[in-house]
């Protein structure tokens, strides 16, 4: 009797972007298609986070498109998980005629954690359309992002707990005058934070805090009435925020906060609080925030935040002049 040969599923790690990394190679060459990837849906945008195949140019890891172009919507829908040719699919077809026709057959399944929360897709594009049978692809690809949905949930959970007891540890390195994080572990955890923001892709924002009266105190009422203005500020900030954000002390008179999981209506809705508490404290600060991207990283959030606080400092200094030489 001859031997038949079966494709078998890859032996997975416990850690979902290495899982996602070995399905991806196991996928593409038991399922050739043009482009495979794993992908997270958050704040209406489908991210990349691992892309396996070239059939579509160099697409890197970290891009990301409008949550609406994407076919894995109109999957998650309930149009077919897989479409050997796109044109046979009028939802799908419209997508991809908007994108220039490239993509000719899709397959994809959605990554859904216990509670029914949509993480992403495990999805696959192709430049030419695929004979009728390539639905029988369709019921591997299902268990394969099953399981990467389990991973996906045990990863999560650990990551949570490893960041609760890591920020723990950096909160111990505390600025002496308002018992913040210090510079020092703000770096630290910005680091360690990166590497996981790049792992799932999760929605961040993170916020710049510059205080614009700090040398009017200092020269007027003496350095010990610019620490207690310092010291005031940080409790008034750190009042408004949740146990899992996180705040330094990252200069003489600026403070950085990361927050989780805020998508721009959050991050938003926290800077408008932030600004009323620290007006009713009598605390003059210009605030900048901007959200965290898999492409730009934290730097690049923190950059951008940046700019947005002196921006909103240029503008309160021509409307009070006594700013001018905060």
């Amino acid at each position: 009797m001859d031997d038949i040969s079966v494709a078998h599923p890859p032996p997975l790690a416990a850690r979902f972007d290495l899982a996602s990394e070995t399905i991806l190679d196991f996928l593409r060459d038991a399922v050739p298609m043009g482009l495979w990837t794993v992908t997270r849906v958050v704040d209406n945008r489908q991210t990349y986070l691992t892309v396996n195949g070239t059939g579509f140019g160099p697409i890197p890891a970290g891009i990301s498109v409008p949550w609406d172009a994407a076919l894995c919507k109109y999957m998650i829908e309930g149009e077919p998980h897989v479409a050997p040719d796109v044109r046979e699919v009028p939802a799908y077809f419209a997508v991809t005629e908007a994108d220039g026709g490239r993509v000719a057959a899709y397959i994809g399944y959605p990554l859904i954690t216990s509670d029914g929360h949509l993480f992403g897709t495990l999805c696959a594009f192709a430049p030419t359309a695929q004979p009728a049978d390539f639905i029988r692809h369709g019921p591997l690809v299902e268990l394969l992002a099953r399981l990467l949905s389990t991973i996906i949930e045990s990863d999560l959970e650990k990551t949570a707990l490893h960041r609760e007891l890591e920020v723990a540890e950096q909160r111990a390195a505390t600025d002496g005058l308002t018992g913040l994080m210090n510079r020092a572990a703000w770096d630290v955890v910005l680091d360690r934070e990166e590497r996981r923001y790049q792992r799932f892709g999760d929605s961040c924002a993170i916020i710049c805090i510059d205080l614009d009266g700090l040398k009017s105190v200092n020269d007027t009422l003496g350095h010990p009435a610019g620490d207690d203005y310092l010291r005031r500020a940080a409790k008034t900030l750190g009042e408004q925020l949740r146990d899992t954000d996180i705040i330094a002390r990252v200069g003489g008179d600026e403070f950085g906060i990361i927050v989780p999981n805020a998508d721009p209506v959050a991050a938003a809705e926290l800077v408008e609080r932030l600004s009323v508490a620290l007006d009713r404290a009598e605390v003059l600060a210009s605030i900048g925030h901007a959200q965290y991207s898999m492409t730009d990283g934290f730097a690049g959030a923190w950059n951008s935040a940046d700019k947005a606080m002196y921006e909103r400092k240029r503008t309160r200094r021509s409307l009070e002049p006594s700013l001018q030489n905060e």
